[in-house]
């Protein structure tokens, strides 16, 4: 029998019994991307509309995904993830929110990390993390096309990472992180002791480990950050990548890279008012110093007080892990500022880190030694990921032994802030006088006159979907939030300083579908959700947002040795480059036009220029 007349007897015959026979096409995965959270939810909402009609969208809770680095060991982070596909599944699109070095390492590394998740984990029709109305259609999560689960059984690589942080300060901080805890060599006596932080026992302090040592020589993975939450088992793992070069444990070349920028979100702290922290509403960068660094963990230290009297006893501070681009936002730009070392035994360490009085308490839970009060109750506590950060908050005088006020950070969304807003129980405070999320700190009066139209009654407390005058929930645009049109108004002015700008990470292209992805999502920070500022210029739903007209300057960033990481620093456009945490804020109307001046970092005491 011919093979036409072989092909037209297997149609009759699966016409006869009833068959219609299935060609499943080829999927192909846009982006997998893995980082930080600060634009996970705005992502997602740009991947459903470039999936159009007929795409499908699932999400899940309780870290049901691996991020799983195979160069020593096996090393695993947990997260939670987006998935989004389009109609017939062809196309898949993915986001799984861990923390921004997290996410550097596992694009850099080579081979990348591999995202991939029990298939019991993939069943069910999904957590329905971000809300339905955000959707555009209304839609509830819905279950994974088989093609779509089989990918992520079998496990698909990090091809984006999303960061708060540039590479170069990734680079930096797991150089740090994965060190003796002391001075680098190059501090020549200027430094605080914290230029390494003691994870690794191998590597000099702050000194990045050098290619081709071998996976025995410990020098590449040193010991996880536990978390102090009471009960929690969450660990970040601590492990070696660069961002150029080869990967300093398999040898493997790592691709050119770009970054792409999503949009500038700002840091806030936020605390329990309870007890000793009920009338804190504004701090100095100092004052934060000194509780933060354990040296003062006393409500005395924001020189507060209650019907004339000084307000003072033990309250919690709450710190990320330091490989958080969130941690490395707010050391930079509040705590300790870039160091600024000549190797001659003159510059210093501006500010205070919040590293201070850690020691080897691993997990940091409130041990004698690592934070003064005045009655010897002040604590503090190391929290993993943002929401236990938040959570730690929630919970600071029900769950910690001292049952204390508490006070802690984290980048400002309404997500992240979900769990404690409209409720005068918590709040957050303006950072000398500067309220990073509103125009003015203060209540809503019935007229609105003098604040913006989204804030809470009562001064400081952390605005929710109530509080939004677009009936109280989401999708809510920017011009109705905020009663000058834009969101953020003292971030966008330059006048509040804690902030970083959130970006994507890749190349080749996943670059391109990254790039696409981003341009899609400005629209809904706009007219939806404006959990951040976005980036670029952006017209939707009749509002022209100019996007940010701010950059950071860029400097040279070095490892404890004084060894380069990264390029040398520009500071806008294609060829954008060094470390920009802490860099001082310049007024940007245009790449173009974007000053050309790298090497400035903000400190205490004014402008320093660090040096070659």
């Amino acid at each position: 029998m011919s093979r036409m007349k072989l092909i037209f007897a297997m149609l009759v015959l699966a016409a006869f019994v009833g068959i219609v026979p299935l060609v499943q096409a080829a999927t192909t995965v846009e982006v997998t991307i893995a980082g930080s959270s600060a634009m996970w939810q705005t992502l997602a909402l740009g991947a459903y509309s470039l999936a159009g009609a007929g795409g499908g969208h699932w999400t899940s809770n309780g870290n049901a995904v691996n991020l799983t680095d195979t160069r020593v060991g096996t090393n695993v982070d947990a997260g939670n993830i987006w998935i989004v596909w389009n109609s017939g599944a062809t196309k898949v699109w993915s986001f799984t929110k861990v923390d921004s070095v997290v996410g550097d390492r596992c694009y850099f590394a080579q081979p990348q990390c591999s995202v991939s998740a029990p298939l019991a984990n993939l069943e069910g029709n999904g957590s329905n993390e971000i809300s339905s109305t955000l959707w555009g259609d209304g839609s509830p999560d819905q279950a994974l096309p088989s093609n779509v689960q089989a990918l992520f059984t079998t496990g698909t690589s990090v091809t984006v990472a999303a960061t708060d942080i540039r590479p170069e300060d990734a680079a930096f901080a797991v150089c740090r992180v994965n060190s003796i805890l002391g001075a680098g060599s190059y501090s020549n006596g200027a430094s605080d002791g914290l230029d390494g932080l003691g994870y690794n026992s191998v590597n000099a302090s702050g000194v990045c480990p050098a290619n081709g040592l071998g996976v025995s020589s410990g020098a590449y993975s040193g010991t996880p950050i536990k978390s102090g939450y009471p009960g929690s088992t969450g660990a970040a793992n601590v492990l070696s990548f660069n961002i150029t070069g080869k990967d300093p444990i398999s040898g493997t070349s790592i691709p050119k890279f770009s970054v792409v920028e999503v949009g500038a979100t700002p840091v806030v702290f936020i605390t329990e008012r309870a007890s000793k922290l009920a009338t804190l509403t504004n701090a100095t960068p100092q004052q934060l110093q000194q509780v933060f660094s354990g040296t003062n963990c006393d409500a005395g230290a924001f020189a507060l007080t209650s019907g004339g009297l000084p307000v003072t006893g033990g309250i919690n501070a709450f710190l990320r892990e330091p490989l958080s681009g969130t941690m490395n936002t707010t050391e930079a730009t509040v705590f300790r500022h870039p160091a600024v070392y000549t190797g001659t035994g003159s510059g210093a360490i501006l500010g205070l880190s919040q590293e201070a009085n850690v020691g080897a308490n691993n997990p940091l839970a409130g041990q004698s030694g690592t934070c003064s009060s005045s009655d010897n109750l002040g604590a503090r506590y190391r929290a993993i990921g943002t929401s236990e950060e938040v959570k730690s908050v929630l919970n600071s005088s029900a769950k910690f032994a001292n049952a204390l006020d508490g006070i802690g950070y984290t980048f400002f969304s309404y997500g992240n802030v979900g769990s404690i807003a409209n409720n005068t129980n918590y709040g957050y405070i303006t950072l000398n006088n500067v309220d990073p999320i509103f125009a003015s700190y203060g209540p809503q009066s019935s007229t609105g006159l003098g604040y913006d139209p989204g804030q809470p009654a009562t001064a400081g407390t952390l605005p929710g979907a109530a509080n939004l005058p677009c009936n109280g929930s989401f999708p809510c645009p920017e011009n109705q939030i905020w009663a000058g049109g834009l969101s953020f108004p003292n971030l966008r002015n330059g006048t509040y300083p804690a902030w970083s700008i959130v970006r994507l990470v890749s190349n080749g292209t996943p670059l391109k579908n990254a790039e696409a992805l981003v341009k899609s999502s400005q629209a809904f920070v706009v007219t939806s959700v404006p959990d951040y500022v976005p980036f670029t210029k952006t017209t939707a739903g009749g509002i022209a947002d100019p996007g940010l007209l701010l950059v950071r300057s860029h400097y040279q960033e070095y490892d404890g040795a004084h060894t380069l990481l990264g390029a040398t620093p520009v500071n806008s456009g294609t060829g954008e480059a060094g470390g920009d945490a802490g860099g001082i804020i310049l007024p940007c109307a245009a790449t173009t036009t974007c000053s050309k001046t790298t090497q400035q970092v903000q400190g205490n005491q004014g402008l320093q220029v660090r040096p070659n």
